[in-house]
């Protein structure tokens, strides 16, 4: 039986041998294919790392552009803030003293109603003397 089984070993490999020297362009064919399939794989999986690379990049840089937008926001709302009180109170102040100058007015006022009343000589000279009227008296 060992007989038979070397002549069956060295017909299959005498057959096996013939086939690939017969179809060698076939089988190198096949063996490209598989192999260029292979890289053809190989590749598109490396593409599709540098896709999901460049989209984790590119989300994480639209989440730092929106926190810098929202610093802004913040940062002007601030100023706007700043603003508003500093309008407030200058408004404050003007009104202040536009009531510090009504009060002054209407006591210069009073004072000249009550200088005409009691002297008005006198009223006349400092009207002539303000306003450069020359009295030919």
């Amino acid at each position: 039986m060992t007989v038979l089984l070397d002549c069956v070993d060295t017909m299959t490999s005498e057959a096996v041998i013939k086939f690939a020297l017969n179809n060698w362009k076939q089988i190198l064919f096949g063996s490209l294919l598989i192999v260029l399939a292979t890289k053809f794989r190989y590749d598109y999986r490396q593409l599709e790392k540098a896709y999901e690379a460049s989209q984790q990049s590119l989300e994480e840089q639209i989440t730092g552009l929106k926190d810098i937008h929202q610093r802004e926001l913040d940062r002007r709302d601030e100023a706007l803030k700043n603003y508003r009180d500093a309008l407030i109170e200058l408004e404050k102040n003007y009104m202040d003293s536009q009531a510090g100058l009504e009060r002054e007015r209407r006591t210069y006022k009073d004072a000249r109603v009550k200088d005409f009343k009691t002297n008005p000589e006198s009223l006349s000279r400092d009207i002539e003397e303000a306003f450069g009227f020359i009295n030919d008296r």
